[in-house]
């Protein structure tokens, strides 16, 4: 496997501590969160915004809407998918920030998930799993992680599947085509 492909932990951005106040991510929500929120809520939606309004608030809010299926001891888990290594580490640390969910996240430096048992240990000590995609895609096809164990899969810088036939994006959505 090449650099990037092994699933591991990153201790850069670790797991939101649990205690503490709840965190309420509507609270600063902007209207037009709330509305595309509830809509995903209600169905699969691509959210195309400009830099900087918020679509990533949007995915804190909907884990948060659907934190009753994710909390511990649940064994169902969101996954945020990111296209490069920066964005897992940046985007599990907004997670982390903005909610009281134990996030973690992986992208190929760092310990090994090369089984089953290995990623089921993960998926019941966190709730949120935020990746690079080909971490998922090949854990869906070695059948380590189940479909019908994430609850939410939000697809950052989703117009990466568009442009390239071959992103693990487009290869995700072809694995598991009537999920989506």
């Amino acid at each position: 496997m090449g650099e990037g492909e092994d699933e591991t932990s990153s201790s850069a951005a670790a797991a939101s501590a649990a205690a503490g106040v709840p965190k309420d991510p509507r609270k600063i929500a902007r209207k037009y969160q709330l509305d595309l929120c509830k809509r995903a809520v209600e169905e699969n939606i691509i959210v195309y915004l400009g830099t900087g309004c918020g679509k990533t608030h949007i995915a804190v809010l909907l884990m948060n809407e659907l934190g009753h299926l994710i909390r511990k001891p649940s064994r169902e888990v969101c996954v945020f998918l990111a296209p490069t290594i920066p964005l897992v580490r940046q985007q599990a640390i907004v997670i982390a920030d903005s909610t009281n969910f134990k996030v973690q996240c992986y992208h190929g430096s760092g310990k090994n998930l090369r089984d089953h048992q290995a990623w089921e240990k993960e998926m019941a000590e966190y709730e949120v799993l935020v990746m690079i995609p080909r971490i998922l895609l090949r854990n869906l096809q070695h059948c380590f992680i189940k479909m019908d164990s994430i609850v939410l899969v939000v697809f950052d810088e989703c117009h990466h599947a568009q442009a390239q036939k071959r992103h693990p994006y487009a290869q995700i959505m072809k694995e598991v085509p009537l999920l989506f």
